[in-house]
């Protein structure tokens, strides 16, 4: 069957979807009538099936997914006008520049169109592919009603990064990857531009203590970046006393180090812990925690939460990679945004005493090519070097956002898939040259196999590891599952299979990922860090799954 997706809106009135109920295998269960969003489908209470109004179909395909006994097939186009474009705006001068290249929509008329694409779904995807349940039709449903207010309200239930999350989401494999349309093999509503949309338009509302009996609680927690700001803002609307204890010298933890201006404006960034003070959270920069110092927490406060993150770069086992010159993506950022800030460039990084201080053009060797080597290749860039990603991946399978991908090749920075770093070799003990050989990888499920014979070397003056992170044990050296597996249950819950999100197991929206099962897996972590690991002791964040995103 082939289906004609997104037809011009001009097209729709002539081109319209069939639905077709096989009696034979119709048991009458109605998962098709309480779920379609536009009541196409009844039951005929004579004959105990399913009937369908053509009129009424979309083609947005709920009532296949959600049949337990495949009993409906729709044919024919999708409904559904055009998804509103988002565009990249691109510096005049890229050096230096360190305003936000990723716009959002533009104008009312363009959110309200975006609004519009959006069909209310009675069990909608969407809302079990977001990590936090955000409840997106409703907030959709109040854009297009004109009520921020009513859409901050909404948001707040569940979210209190909406203006960070709605930017560094990747949401083709979380929401948007689970709406109703992606799942029928076309194109999602903007989920995130439109939550953007809302945040630009009004100002996400501070943290408000309840009314009433306060909570009687003194929490300290470990950790300042989005975990720990979560908890922190849950804990002082209840009416706890926290105190938030960070070993960087300045608070937000990854929003601050880890993702730059371009990507996360820092007003943007700092947004929550300016709150979170004026709220009354105590704030303490400065104050590592050692394993050893919990103990010494739970004598001060009732209650800890351990939100440390997942912090511990990856160092791939590379003959050279000691040498001088080669660092890890969480130290570049922080340096390169300092820089940055300060209108500075190569030079004052100390990266090219090979090609020179301060020499245009100097190279800077990315391992990795995932949405923190494009951060770090592009950071690159604007401070004057020329930026090689490399990953061994095939394109095909690497997990970086295309979005952001065609940001950075737009901005020049080189990105070669299929090559990985064999060795480094150094002059004078500093990083000069890396020799890089070809992979070869046929499925996702299988790790590339390196060959040997196929190597070239590239002359290089600095090497960032940007190949991912992992949990340091240490803090949580003594606590139950932790790190928690994500996993999938044999037999998953029944609201999750009749929802239909598990019945397109890798929508092409979503770069072919299996969104209802990462859904899934993600619901297994997000019941488990309700419950302390320890007496008094709760892990949230990527201090409790590993490395994972902001959301």
């Amino acid at each position: 069957m082939t289906l004609a997706l997104n037809p011009p809106v001009a097209d729709l009135a002539r081109a319209t979807p069939s639905v077709t109920v096989l009696v034979d295998r119709c048991a009458g269960c109605q998962e098709c009538v309480v779920r379609c969003p536009t009541d196409a489908l009844d039951l005929d209470v004579a004959r105990w099936v399913a009937v369908a109004d053509q009129t009424r179909c979309v083609g947005c395909r709920q009532c296949v997914r959600t049949c337990p006994f495949s009993a409906i097939v729709v044919e024919g186009p999708a409904l559904v006008s055009e998804r509103t474009p988002v565009h990249f705006a691109e510096p005049p001068r890229l050096r230096g520049d360190l305003s936000e290249t990723r716009r959002g929509l533009s104008s009312w008329d363009e959110a309200l169109a975006e609004a519009s694409r959006c069909l209310e779904c009675p069990d909608p995807t969407c809302v079990r592919g977001c990590p936090t349940h955000n409840d997106i039709p409703g907030f959709i449903r109040a854009v297009a009603a004109r009520d921020l207010a009513e859409a901050h309200r909404i948001l707040r239930r569940t979210t209190v990064l909406p203006d960070v999350c709605s930017r560094v989401c990747d949401q083709a494999v979380q929401c948007e990857g689970s709406c109703s349309w992606s799942l029928a093999g076309g194109t999602a509503v903007a989920i995130g531009a439109l939550e953007r949309f809302i945040t630009e338009q009004m100002p996400v509302p501070a943290p408000v203590r309840a009314a009433g009996p306060k909570a009687d609680l003194d929490v300290g927690i470990v950790g300042s970046g989005p975990a720990g700001i979560a908890a922190a803002w849950e804990l002082a609307e209840a009416g706890a006393r926290v105190t938030v204890y960070e070993k960087a010298s300045m608070p937000g933890g990854l929003l601050g180090w880890g993702i730059p201006d371009f990507t996360l404006p820092s007003e943007v960034a700092d947004r929550p812990w300016a709150q979170l003070r004026d709220a009354g959270v105590e704030l303490r920069c400065d104050a590592p925690v050692a394993p050893d110092d919990v103990e010494r927490l739970l004598a001060s406060h009732d209650a800890v939460v351990l939100a440390h993150g997942a912090g511990v770069p990856i160092t791939p086992p590379v003959p050279g990679v000691d040498l001088e010159g080669v660092e890890d993506a969480s130290s570049f950022l922080e340096r390169s945004h300092r820089a940055l800030l300060a209108g500075s460039g190569l030079a004052e990084l100390e990266t090219s005493r090979v090609a020179g201080a301060g020499q245009e053009g100097a190279v800077v060797l990315v391992l990795g090519a995932g949405n923190t080597a494009m951060d770090v290749a592009r950071s690159a860039r604007r401070l004057g070097a020329r930026a090689v990603c490399i990953d061994w991946m095939d394109p095909r399978f690497a997990p970086v956002r295309p979005d952001e991908l065609d940001e950075a090749r737009a901005e020049g920075v080189e990105v070669r898939f299929n090559s990985t770093v064999v060795g480094l070799e150094g002059a004078d003990g500093r990083v000069a040259v890396a020799r890089i050989a070809a992979t070869r990888q046929e499925r996702a499920d299988r790790r590339p196999e390196v060959l040997e014979s196929d190597i070239v070397t590239l002359a290089i003056d600095r090497v960032v590891l940007a190949m991912g992170y992992r949990l340091d044990r240490s803090l949580a050296r003594d606590l139950r599952e932790v790190p928690f597996a994500k996993v999938v249950d044999e037999y998953p819950d029944r609201r999750w299979l009749a929802s239909g999100i598990l019945a397109n197991p890798a929508p092409r929206f979503a770069r072919h990922q299996p969104v209802g099962r990462l859904a899934l897996a993600r619901e297994s972590a997000r019941q488990s860090a309700a419950f302390p690991r320890a007496a008094r002791v709760w892990v949230a964040g990527d201090a409790l799954v590993g490395p994972s995103t902001v959301v």
